[in-house]
This record gives structure tokens, C-alpha cells and sequence, in this order.
């Protein structure tokens, strides 16, 4: 099996950084394409009405912030390799499979915040559902010990 598409989950946290700094690097090696997916949950963009912030311009806000993330990595991160860059709006997992499917990824990889009890059960974990779910190999880059 060639690894010839790579599938960079990001969502600007540590673990997320990690994660892209690692499938650039492979995709480096395995001479593979790139796509950087950043998705925005529309729950999240709730804004605050009282203050003047309205739940669209929160949701433009948070997707203006990914692509400045995503710009960021593939400008520090991703010399001579192809890269298509994505911030859809949805459901974070099944978005995130959506499009490993659609774009005919070979691999995922993804980072873990390494939440761990109630948090884990309450927020839940993007990785492995993606690991759970997913029909192509996944890798997950682990959270540092010290994060």
C-alpha cells in the first residue's frame, strides 16, 4: 500500500501542532500529498447577543482563526509539499471522515489532547472516533507528557 494522500487534522491546539509538524514530516519522506482540515463546529459559535456578538459573526470569527492556523503550519511546516487546505462547518468526526473519504485520503493523522476520566467522557474524543470509524489507516500522535 502507497501512502500517497495525508489527511492533517488541526484544530491550533498543542497536540494538534504536534500532529501536523509529524504528517508533514511523513509526508516529506513519502513524497505524499497534503490536506489540512480544520473543522469549525457550529455549536461552539454561539456568540454573546448581550454584547453584540451574533452567532454568524462568532462562526466567521472561528473559521477566519482556523485558516489563519492552517496558513500558519503549511507556511512553517510544509516546504515543497502539495497542500489543499480545508475549514468546513459540522459535526467534527464525521466531517473529518466525510472528507478522508471525498479526497481519497491514504492515512489520517491526528493528535490527542489526552483528556482522561470525566472530561474524556463528557467532551468526548475527536481521534478515536476517527480511529474507531475510519476506512484508511489513522495515526495518532500522542499528547506531550508535560501538556
Amino acid at each position: 500500500m502507497k501512502t500517497e494522500r495525508i489527511l492533517i487534522v488541526a484544530d491550533d491546539s498543542p497536540s494538534s501542532l504536534k500532529a501536523a509538524k509529524y504528517g508533514f514530516y511523513l509526508a516529506g519522506k513519502l513524497k505524499a500529498k497534503v490536506a489540512m482540515i480544520g473543522v469549525i463546529d457550529g455549536a461552539l459559535a454561539i456568540g454573546n447577543v448581550d454584547a453584540g456578538v451574533f452567532p454568524e459573526h462568532a462562526a466567521f470569527e472561528m473559521k477566519k482563526h482556523m485558516e489563519d492556523f492552517l496558513n500558519h503550519m503549511v507556511r512553517d511546516y510544509a516546504t515543497g509539499i502539495e497542500v489543499e487546505l480545508f475549514t468546513p462547518e459540522g459535526e467534527v468526526k464525521e466531517t473529518i471522515l466525510d472528507l478522508a473519504r471525498e479526497w481519497e485520503a491514504s492515512l489520517i493523522v491526528a493528535g490527542t489532547h489526552g483528556r482522561k476520566g470525566l472530561n474524556r467522557l463528557l467532551m468526548g474524543s475527536v481521534a478515536e472516533g476517527i480511529l474507531r470509524d475510519s476506512k484508511v489507516p489513522v495515526v495518532v500522535v500522542p499528547m506531550d507528557k508535560e501538556h
